[in-house]
């Protein structure tokens, strides 16, 4: 009886011991499968296209010739000037009027298209303009196709009568109308306009694996688009890129960096670095350090990236033209730390910082005037 006692009991430690290794081999495969899961998830959300429709959640509760009356909210009563769109029309919002607990009214810079009415359902629109260069700001254009390794790559050109001409590059899962807000400046100076599309945006070619690459592969689309400028006339370029277009202005011109072709650059809320810029917004939504990490690891291998390549202040020697950086420090959706890092490894006589508070690419509504009046400064200096 004895004897069997003693044998039985490392007998029952030894299959205690085997459980507690198969349990705990349970549970980490369950925890890395729930790590990989929700890292796929949040890659999903930076990578993915999406072009879906805006959804409109406030209704116009009064207008007249000279103004519109939206209830109150964070957006509606911003100071500045934005756009309201609706689904057939676009109009111009400028500073608040009048206001009490529910609503605000703003005054009606105009109705550029539609037709505007109370019960109308809206949104505020930060880019202001939409449609296209004439239904916007009654300019002249036509869409030309650049060609581009995927095919064809459609783009608004206004002519003009200066030799440098200017390219208009616009975030992540948008379109150039955009880039709208400062192209009235550059035609009113008389630089032709080529407002370009690139991979995955609508009417332009799908990239091969059908996702974006923040700005890497992108940035091939804008290089062909440069070239296309170069054939058409153009003796350099400037490139000007808003948020992700900024990552792609960045990085085409540093593959143009040995052909003395960009000769200045606009940057306005851009993404100078994702690594920082996926911290920020993974801590708004409160998500672990270690999701973060593999949902970097995840982007990198589903975009075929390396996120390390678009952090330019890696590169900043190779910026060697004037550049304007409009920089918004109210930014929640990019890291401007990382923008005004950059910017402090420019030379400074070449680099000119203009700062803002009033939202990611927005420091046209902030002040259009303003934007304006800085952006013709620093061109008269090239």
């Amino acid at each position: 009886m004895t004897t069997t006692a003693k044998t039985d009991a490392p007998a029952r430690k030894r299959r205690w011991l085997r459980l507690s290794l198969i349990a705990l081999g349970i549970i980490l495969v369950l925890a890395l499968g729930a790590l990989g899961g929700a890292g796929w998830y949040f890659s999903g959300e930076v990578i993915d296209v999406d072009h879906s429709p805006d959804e409109y959640s406030l209704t116009v509760q009064a207008v007249d010739e000279d103004t519109v009356t939206l209830p109150r909210e964070e957006d509606t009563e911003k100071a500045g000037t934005w756009g309201l769109e609706w689904e057939d029309g676009q109009a111009v919002l400028g500073d608040v009027v009048a206001s009490d607990d529910e609503t605000v009214t703003r005054s009606l810079h105009g109705v550029l298209f539609g037709e505007l009415a109370a019960g109308t359902v809206v949104r505020v629109d930060k880019w202001t303009y939409r449609d296209d260069p004439s239904s916007a700001l009654g300019l002249e254009y036509e869409t030309v196709d650049v060609p581009t390794e995927l095919g064809d790559a459609p783009a608004w050109y206004l002519p003009g009568d200066q030799s440098t001409w200017v390219i208009t590059v616009h975030g992540r899962n948008a379109s150039p109308g955009e880039t709208l807000r400062a192209v009235e400046t550059y035609d009113m100076l008389g630089y032709p306009v080529l407002a370009v599309t690139y991979r995955n945006d609508e009417g332009a070619p799908d990239a091969p694996n059908g996702r974006h690459s923040l700005g890497e592969h992108e940035s091939d689309d804008v290089v062909d688009a440069v070239e296309y400028a170069l054939a058409n006339g153009a003796d350099d370029v400037i490139l000007h890129g808003w948020s992700m277009g900024g990552a792609t202005a960045s990085t085409a011109a540093r593959k143009l960096a040995d052909t003395d072709a960009v000769k200045a650059m606009v940057l306005d809320s851009p993404v100078m670095d994702w690594n920082s810029t996926l911290d920020m917004q993974a801590d708004d939504r409160d998500v672990i350090p270690p999701i973060t990490w593999t949902a970097k690891r995840i982007i990198e291998l589903r975009a075929d990236i390396d996120l390390d390549d678009l952090d330019q202040r890696n590169f900043a020697e190779e910026f060697d033209m004037p550049m304007l950086l409009f920089i918004d420090t109210a930014d929640e959706t990019v890291d401007h730390t990382a923008t005004l890092e950059f910017a402090e490894l420019l030379p400074p006589d070449r680099t000119t910082v203009v700062t803002t508070a009033s939202g990611h690419t927005a420091s046209w509504n902030e002040d259009p005037v303003a934007y304006a009046a800085a952006l013709e400064a620093y061109l008269a200096t090239l």
